[in-house]
Order: structure tokens, then C-alpha cells, then sequence
């Protein structure tokens, strides 16, 4: 795993605080002794405890000021989770768009045949709506 993705999925589990800095989770350390995957499978784990700690809040008290911390941390977590999981994926993306730098040609779209703004309506028409005199009678 590259360093680069783990620092920044540790730095979505990284709070600021009044004193310092809060990690939620220390994945650093995590990662020395497990691989990718478990860690991934733990963060997955911690996640749904704090959905089912975040159910039991709102229904004692919807106004209480917790709820935000979880929420907070959810995403945080939720974040870190997909950093690490698609961290592969970044490295592909950077890869193909490295390339679309170095050569490459840029094609335009073909624009489907819209010869322009208000080609399409009807020239010879007055604009007047029509109705029928009778219920049986259809619109012209």
C-alpha cells in the first residue's frame, strides 16, 4: 500500500481539537501489524458501532449535541474506508490521465446534427392554440 493513500486515509481519522489533534483510529499502527483488507474489515466494524450508537442517541434524545461527534466520525470513517479501498484505483486514474498528458489527440463530440438554437420548431406555424368546438371534436 502506498504511503501516500495511507497518510491521507489517516488523515480523515484525524480530528482537530482545542488541545491538539484526536485520532479515531490509528491506522498507521494498524497497518505494521495487519494487512489492507483486516484493517479495512475493523474500520467496517467500528463503523457499524457507531451506527447502532447513533440509532440509540436519536431515539433518547434527537437534540443532543453527540449526535454531531457520530456523525462526524461516521463520515470520517466512511472516508478513510473508501481511501483505502480504491486506493488502487487513484493509482490507475492518475496513470491514464499522465498519459492523456503526454500524447494523445482530443476528439470533438459529434453534436448529434443540431444545426442551431430553434431549428427544430415548426416556421410556418402561427403559434395560436387550438381547441375543439365540441367535446368530439379533435384539436387541428
Amino acid at each position: 500500500m502506498n504511503e501516500a493513500i495511507i497518510s491521507e486515509a489517516q488523515d480523515y481519522l484525524t480530528v482537530e481539537k482545542d488541545e491538539g489533534y484526536k485520532r479515531i483510529v490509528d491506522i498507521i499502527n494498524l497497518l505494521q501489524s495487519h494487512s489492507t483488507n483486516e484493517v479495512v474489515l475493523f474500520l467496517k466494524d467500528y463503523l457499524k458501532g457507531k451506527e447502532e450508537a447513533l440509532r440509540n442517541l436519536i431515539m433518547i434524545d434527537k437534540t443532543h449535541r453527540r449526535i454531531d461527534q457520530y456523525v462526524s466520525a461516521m463520515f470520517r470513517i466512511t472516508m478513510a474506508i473508501k481511501t483505502l479501498e480504491e486506493g488502487e484505483e487513484v493509482k490507475i486514474i492518475e496513470i491514464s490521465k499522465q498519459r492523456a498528458k503526454e500524447g494523445g489527440r482530443i476528439h470533438k463530440r459529434n453534436s448529434g446534427g443540431n444545426n442551431g438554437t430553434g431549428s427544430w420548431k415548426n416556421r410556418s406555424h402561427d403559434a395560436a392554440d387550438r381547441f375543439a368546438r365540441n367535446s368530439t371534436q379533435r384539436a387541428a
